[in-house]
């Protein structure tokens, strides 16, 4: 049953995999904290990120790029299992000791972007490694040589990485997932996975644009189709990304009934967590997800299906510190999934690098 569910999580872009220790509170702002009057209205509007930059030749394979505060890149998600997205834009807010600091636009707030896992936003490594289930994750390890391979974790999956083709500007990378034991429900892995190749990852790097410009994996494509300097306005940024709830529900197995009930505990000082609500089915049945916030607010899905079928909502709560109360109703051959990502958001503007902590960024989708 754990491998049925960690397909699920993976078909979520997420595995369900065990969490790890929280994480830690984000550092103390080192910067001013301005409580702006003059925040943007919420919407999802277009976002005014100035001219494209020609490609910076200088960069090479051989060693991490060097990002700067407002460097952007404006990136085209496409994926089998959720519904059309617009263009996101990642926004390099700051820089630490410790690596980068990449947000959204303000008016550009995507949560969903939260739960991709890819492309990357938080904290972000010099080497642009990035956490994904609380376990860090290496897509590049510079300098990238054709041949070189090393091994790393996303979602939950081990991965062989290897160089497939480098020059001294780009590289392309392929992952592989590593062999696992025979299992009885490999059947239900196959059923479930429509992509082929489903199990590996390929990204293609380019050291002009000083990012991954390319990445395919069995949950969907991404590819950056602008890339430029010097944004201005305020940057969403969440700090300290953090799995807080993973859990899923294969099958009904309470007696006397489809409904299971469980709490789950968030604790870190976060004050946003992005909640991923997905239900798949092998035929008919009836799901019902229920997620009760520490505060008492309620986020719900629920879903029919006739057939074989994959359902995927986005939710999002503040301040979600505290005990939850998660349900599940499976009634059918199918199971549910739930992934709660907490963080610590605020707000960044350039390019003064002033910050403000009222964190009341609204829910705009």
């Amino acid at each position: 049953m754990t491998r049925a569910l960690a397909l699920v999580a993976i078909l979520l872009a997420a595995s369900f995999a065990g969490c790890a220790e929280p994480a830690p509170a984000a550092p103390a702002a080192q910067r001013p904290v301005e409580i702006a009057a003059d925040r943007p209205a919420p919407g999802f509007a277009e976002v005014a990120t100035g001219a494209a930059a020609p490609p910076d030749l200088g960069a090479t394979t051989a060693a991490p790029p060097e990002l700067v505060p407002g460097e952007w890149w404006r990136i085209r998600f496409r994926s089998p299992f959720f519904e059309p997205t617009p263009d996101l834009v990642r926004v390099v807010a700051d820089v630490t000791s410790e690596g980068y600091l990449v947000g959204m636009p303000h008016e550009r707030w995507s949560k969903e972007a939260i739960a991709y896992h890819a492309p990357a936003f938080g904290d972000i490594g010099f080497d642009l490694s990035y956490a994904v289930h609380n376990v860090r994750f290496e897509p590049l390890r510079f300098p990238l040589v054709e041949g070189a391979s090393w091994t790393t974790t996303f979602g939950g999956t081990d991965y062989v990485a290897t160089v497939e083709a480098a020059d001294a500007h780009a590289a392309t990378v392929r992952f592989e997932a590593t062999p696992s034991q025979p299992d009885p429900l490999d059947p239900l892995y196959a059923a479930l996975s429509p992509v082929e190749g489903f199990g590996s990852m390929r990204l293609v790097y380019d050291a002009r644009q000083h990012e991954v410009v390319r990445f395919e994996s069995g949950i969907g494509t991404w590819e950056v189709v602008e890339h430029g300097y010097g944004f201005e306005g305020w940057v969403t940024v969440p700090r300290g990304i953090h799995v807080a709830i993973d859990h899923g529900q294969f099958l009904a197995h309470t007696p006397g009934g489809p409904l299971v009930a469980r709490a789950a505990q968030v604790e870190g000082g976060f004050n946003r967590l992005t909640l991923l609500h997905g239900i798949f089915s092998l035929g008919a049945g009836a799901y019902r997800i229920r997620s009760v916030a520490p505060d008492g607010a309620e986020f719900v899905t629920e879903a029919v299906h006739t057939g074989p079928g994959l359902t995927v909502r986005f939710h999002e709560a503040a301040d979600p510190d505290g005990t939850w109360t998660l349900e599940d109703v499976v009634a059918g051959a199918g199971g549910t999934y739930t992934m709660g990502m907490a963080y610590h958001q605020y707000d960044v503007r350039l390019p003064d690098g002033l910050r403000r902590s009222d964190h009341s960024h609204p829910v705009v989708r």
